[in-house]
């Protein structure tokens, strides 16, 4: 690969985007793009475009934009010769992400890394045995350029396992990197059907929780149907043995009844004061589409993991607090422990009467 020194100069027209660009880089925001029109009105496009020899741009998409809305004919450019398309890809990560900073949009990063891996050979974080020494990089290498520690640099890059529609989402902020990970552990025709569930509830916003206790309900369903099926497998192998003894095997010994086991049901349909104040979002929008039982189990799941976090609050708030009560003279300070205390006692009656009700 070999990017020449010498400046030349191409036609606007005869340029073209490269096509993953919009994929990897996201547009310049309104201040950075004010900031290049203005430069580029008071001096000129003073560093050259990076283009190819068939004249897809590599390096400078926005300044050719704006040279195409002030009606410039030519732009100066570089031109990249004898490039792979792996190269190409990597010149349009690195010199992209370096005029333009850090990147906002968790699934650009995602592809970006993914780029530098294959460039770099990098699979579990070590460079492969005989590649040349611009090729001996780590997962950390890529991590740190992509600005970003290396456990969450593998969080982005699980991302990419979303079907298109969901990715679409993240980059909309509708799904947080960890909900998404979440989500790639599902295979694809679970997606689907949570994507459609989810964009036809009109979700705002998918949480991390909510789609743990739809993976925890998903997973269950699996394992039950599956013992359903080998159970139904044992009984006629049992059914051929009757056949071949002759007697001795009542219907009985080969029923279903009791198989499948759930959680516990709930006392009558109606939702408890606690549960309507559970945010309803991915769960709202899946639990329709399930067996009813499913859809309690699904609820009661996120109930249990939303009590699991309020244990650890009230412990880590007893850890923090409780040191400091032992000398309380001033008395702001006093009011705004009784303050606490009594949302406390408050929450506390609230639960109580709930459970006490039921």
């Amino acid at each position: 690969m070999l990017i020449r020194e010498e400046v030349d100069y191409r036609r606007v027209e005869e340029l073209r985007e490269h096509p993953l660009n919009r994929m990897l880089n996201s547009p310049l925001g309104s201040m950075e793009a004010a900031l290049l029109e203005n430069s580029i009105d008071e001096m000129g496009i003073q560093e050259p475009l990076w283009v190819t020899g068939e004249n897809v741009i590599i390096s400078g998409h926005e300044r050719w934009k704006i040279a195409a809305q002030k009606g410039m004919e030519n732009v100066p450019v570089r031109v990249i010769e004898s490039a792979t398309e792996e190269e190409l890809l990597y010149l349009l990560v690195m010199a992209n992400d370096a005029r333009r900073g850090d990147e906002k949009d968790p699934m650009r990063k995602a592809r970006k890394i993914k780029v530098l891996y294959d460039y770099w050979g990098i699979t579990v974080g070590r460079p492969k045995s005989g590649q040349d020494d611009h090729n001996r990089k780590t997962r950390r290498d890529v991590a740190n350029i992509v600005g970003e520690g290396e456990r969450t640099a593998r969080r982005l890059l699980r991302l990419l396992d979303l079907i298109p529609e969901l990715q679409e989402l993240v980059s909309r902020g509708v799904i947080g990197v960890v909900a998404g990970n979440e989500l790639a552990a599902l295979s694809e025709k679970e997606q689907r059907h949570l994507y459609e569930a989810i964009t036809r509830s009109h979700v705002k916003e998918v949480r991390s929780q909510e789609i743990q206790a739809i993976r925890s309900e998903l997973e269950y369903i699996r394992e039950r149907r599956s013992q359903q099926v080998d159970q139904r497998e044992e009984q006629l192998d049992w059914l051929d043995v009757g056949e071949d003894v002759g007697e001795g095997m009542g219907e009985e010994d080969v029923s279903f009844e009791g198989q499948g086991e759930e959680l516990p049901e709930e006392n009558g349909e109606r939702h408890t004061e606690l549960e309507k104040d559970i945010p309803k979002t991915a769960i709202d929008a899946v639990a329709p589409t399930l067996e009813a039982s499913s859809a309690r189990n699904l609820r009661r799941r996120l109930l249990i993991k939303k009590l699991d976090k309020a244990e650890k609050l009230i412990e880590r708030l007893e850890q923090d607090l409780l040191p400091f009560f032992d000398n309380l003279t001033d008395a702001v300070v006093r009011e705004r422990v009784h303050d606490v205390a009594r949302q406390l006692i408050r929450v506390s009656e609230r639960l109580d009467g709930v459970v006490s009700r039921r």
